[in-house]
């Protein structure tokens, strides 16, 4: 055999490799699209002339920026917008203040809470003086206020009336201290 010709399994990879687009006698390649190259707008009007952008359109999103809605935005539940169907409080808000506070000192009554701070100024006026009993008042007052209602007065409703006892308690317990009538 000569070096020139071609067997069987030639021409079988040979028309193999053609059919891939490889080899010596495949077609020349097609010259690739450049990819990274900016392709035209599909969002663009075909009306409007590119060479003069207007005023009052917003400049063009880049490449790699989304479409406006493209992505979910978080939204107000339609609840929070809505207008109370209600009638308006037949209470002021002194009123509804007030019934709040004496019920929370009631319950700091039936809790035996006022006990323990009637008990603690009348023994600090026996021993130390009336002066000393408005000043222990008046202190625990003023930090039961600031150390614990402060930080308790926005949370849940209830939570907060719940937290509202002692210094309901504390200012009803003031408020009815008599040291002379002992």
């Amino acid at each position: 055999m000569s070096g020139t010709e071609q067997g069987g399994d030639e021409l079988r990879m040979k028309a193999i490799l053609k059919q891939h687009g490889v080899g010596p006698d495949a077609p020349p390649p097609v010259p690739a699209e450049d990819w990274w190259a900016p392709k035209s707008d599909p969002f663009l009007d075909e009306d409007e002339d590119e060479d003069e952008p207007d005023d009052d359109a917003p400049a063009r999103a880049g490449r790699f920026e989304p479409q406006p809605g493209y992505w979910p935005r978080p939204h107000t539940p339609a609840i929070v917008h809505r207008v109370r169907d209600r009638a308006p409080a037949a209470l002021s808000d002194r009123t509804r203040a007030g019934l709040y506070n004496a019920s929370a000192a009631g319950a700091g009554w039936g809790l035996g809470l006022y006990d323990q701070f009637a008990w603690a100024l009348h023994d600090c006026g026996q021993s130390e003086g009336i002066g000393a009993g408005v000043v222990l008042g008046v202190v625990a007052t003023l930090l039961i206020a600031h150390v614990w209602d402060r930080r308790t007065r926005h949370w849940w409703p209830g939570i907060a009336w719940a937290a509202r006892i002692p210094l309901a308690t504390a200012v009803l317990a003031l408020a009815l201290w008599a040291p002379a009538a002992h």
